[in-house]
């Protein structure tokens, strides 16, 4: 049975579960989201005990971040 992405209707957590990390990183399904995470697209959860799992909202961003944005971030920097 697939669960499906959560998208919650205030602010994401900073900690989240794999239906709302899911949801947060524009997949359809919590299935489809632990794949890509065994593909290494996605980072490991911060927090695995058991069948709990947690991934950290700041890994999350990095890893959906386009790439550009790095270089941009190291440009500004210079600039201040």
């Amino acid at each position: 049975m697939s669960r499906p992405a959560l998208v919650p209707a205030g602010l994401w957590p900073p900690r989240m579960g794999a239906e709302l990390s899911a949801g947060y990183c524009g997949e359809a399904s919590a299935e489809v989201f632990l794949r890509e995470v065994r593909a290494g697209r996605y980072p490991a959860p911060v927090v695995k005990c058991g069948r709990r799992q947690i991934w950290s909202r700041e890994d999350l961003d990095r890893a959906i971040a386009p790439r550009g944005d790095a270089a941009m971030l190291a440009d500004v920097a210079e600039d201040l």
